[in-house]
């Protein structure tokens, strides 16, 4: 398996370049970010790959960092979602915004890459909730994200077995889902609330309300907006 190339950018398309290694021109696929941050026709560049035979198509795709590789596969262990669809997300979102809209079950994010409908990002935030541990801290250094993935994922395994850690995770769900209506993101949403858990100790508070928690959280987003 060809799992990188690095070579000299000859041709530039909508979705696609072509990169020269050693006389060989290797056509791939690659994500309009992607597109957008390459330099001129000429230069040098290494991109990781992801090289897939179906039927009769040989097909190669490429990627600037081995997350986006690697984030790029795990996508596609969603049902539903192919490699035109994982590289229609890596299109509109970057890992970490990925990460985050599967971290805060926000599908409405996902959405926003064309052809993904509500249907398939709902599995993939569904899905990919416990997978995206691992990846996350194999690819990525976001100790915030992990942290409170790892939580949320705790959370939720234990909600029917203690009821301190089930209040608890009721309170978080209905603050984000408040300050949702509230005309918010559920992925700007998240890190706040699951900050405010964090900073209060909320695992060990019985009290610790939505009443509680909104006013906290729009302080913080008002400064985020400021």
């Amino acid at each position: 398996m060809i799992a990188s190339l690095n070579g000299i950018l000859t041709f530039i398309g909508k979705s696609e370049i072509v990169l020269e290694v050693n006389g060989v021109g290797y056509f791939l696929n690659v994500s309009s970010k992607l597109i957008a941050s390459l330099d001129e026709i000429g230069s040098k560049l290494t991109l990781f790959t992801d090289l897939q035979i179906k039927d009769d198509k040989i097909v190669m795709y490429g990627f600037a960092s081995s997350k986006d590789q690697n984030i790029f596969k795990l996508l596609q262990t969603v049902q539903g979602v192919g490699p035109k669809a994982a590289l229609s997300i890596l299109s509109t979102l970057n890992v970490d915004q990925i990460i985050l809209a599967i971290t805060s079950g926000d599908k409405a994010m996902i959405s926003r890459a064309d052809g993904i409908g509500p249907k398939v990002a709902g599995r993939i935030t569904t899905e990919l909730v416990e997978k995206v541990i691992n990846f996350n801290n194999n690819n990525i250094s976001n100790n915030f994200i992990d942290k409170n993935l790892a939580d949320k994922v705790q959370v939720k395994s234990h909600l029917n077995k203690d009821n301190d850690i089930h209040d608890l995770s009721v309170a978080v769900e209905d603050s984000i889902s408040a300050l949702v209506n509230l005309g918010y993101s559920r992925s700007e949403v998240f890190p706040v609330v699951m900050k405010i858990k964090n900073d209060n100790s909320l695992n060990t508070k019985k009290n610790f309300t939505v009443n509680e928690i909104i006013p906290i959280a729009l302080k913080e987003l008002s400064g985020r907006i400021e």
